[in-house]
This record gives C-alpha cells, sequence and structure tokens, in this order.
C-alpha cells in the first residue's frame, strides 16, 4: 500500500524541486501508485517511496545489492559495447544514469546533431526491451526567464521521448520530467558551461 508516510515523502519532494509539470505514463514498474517521475534527486536516492518490488534473487548481486537479472546484464552489455559511460544509482531495485547527455542548441527543443545519432541506436536497442523504463529529465540554462525556461525543458524532455517512441520504445515505459534552469551541471558564467546545461538526462530503471 501507498502509505501516508510515504504520499507526505512525495508532497515534499515536490514542493522542493519547484519545477515544471509532470508528463508522464504507467510503468509495470509501479504498478498502481506511480504516476509520475521521480521530481527531484531526492526520489530517485530513496527509491522506497514508490513501494519498488523486490527482484528475485539470484547468486549474482550488484554493488548496492540489488539482484542481477538478464535485462540488467543485456542492458550492462550494450552500453559498455557502444561506449556509453554510466553510474548505478544506490537503491532497491536498479536504476542506471547515463552520464552522457543529449545536447541541445539555445532556445531549441530539437536534438543537436552531435547527441542525434547516438539516441537513435539508444532508442532502437531499447525498442527490443520489456523489462527497462526511461526517465528523461530535461534541463536548460539561465537564458531567458524562469517561465520560459520550464517550458523549454519540459519540450526537450518530450522531443526526447518522441524519438524513443518512433523507434517503437513502448510509450507506457517512458516518463519525463522538466526541471527548468534549477538544476545546473555547469557553470551558467561562460559559454561553455550554458551548452553543458542545455541537456536532457537520461535514467534507465530495469524493471526485470
Amino acid at each position: 500500500m501507498f502509505t501516508l508516510k510515504q504520499a507526505g515523502m512525495v508532497l515534499a519532494a515536490s514542493l522542493l524541486a519547484g519545477c515544471s509539470a509532470v508528463s508522464s505514463t504507467t510503468s509495470k514498474l509501479f504498478p498502481d501508485m506511480l504516476q509520475t517521475a521521480p521530481k527531484s534527486e531526492f526520489d530517485v536516492m530513496h527509491p522506497e517511496w514508490a513501494d519498488a518490488p523486490k527482484i528475485a534473487s539470484t547468486s549474482v548481486q550488484g554493488p548496492y545489492g540489488q539482484m542481477r537479472t538478464e535485462s540488467w546484464n543485456v542492458l550492462e552489455r550494450y552500453l559498455v559495447n557502444n561506449g556509453l559511460d554510466y553510474e548505478l544509482v544506490p537503491g532497491d531495485y536498479v536504476m542506471i544514469r547515463l552520464k552522457q547527455k543529449i545536447h541541445f542548441n539555445t532556445g531549441s527543443a530539437h536534438v543537436a546533431n552531435t547527441s542525434a545519432q547516438w539516441l537513435q541506436q539508444l532508442a532502437s536497442f531499447l525498442s527490443g526491451q520489456q523489462g527497462i523504463d526511461v526517465v528523461i529529465g530535461g534541463h536548460t540554462d539561465n537564458t531567458g526567464t524562469v517561465a520560459i525556461n520550464d517550458k523549454l525543458s519540459d519540450k526537450r524532455a518530450e522531443s526526447v521521448r518522441q524519438t524513443l517512441i518512433s523507434q517503437q520504445v513502448p510509450r507506457q515505459m517512458i516518463y519525463t520530467r522538466g526541471y527548468g534552469e534549477n538544476v545546473p551541471e555547469c557553470t551558467n558564467q561562460t559559454q561553455y558551461g550554458k551548452a553543458c546545461n542545455r541537456r536532457v538526462e537520461l535514467t534507465l530503471i530495469v524493471a526485470q
């Protein structure tokens, strides 16, 4: 059951996030209560709020105690073979955050050419996987107003979502979230830093 304590955690996280609205669909990973993607780093680092089901145990475990599954093995092989660096997020189930970001030009929600090819390849791979959810987080630099950047980050996340859908990744396995300019990865004081912040980040959740 989704307890009052868990509901309070979700509400607090959403208020702290201070970001724009969520676009999401229902996932097999969280069948009854999760209707939105994680709203903040708090949600991602504390997956217990979603009352995630335990993965069936095997003889092999990950560094945080997660149990090895074939979906995890297949995903890991794909990322390594294609040179996509990643980190495993601590938690009761497997969340892999890609270190490679999807980038955009100033004021644009169109994926930059430097990111388009590997995103298409990843989308093609994910289309054949039934046990992997995708959380898409859109970000902007601080050019323009907060309201404009909130909407732009949503559009960037949606642009990546549509790329995945066009490659037959199931809609119900994709979540989007726009963070606006609120979570910069680099300084906004230089052109390089601004380019770094115009990004979408992907977290892949192994559901089975």
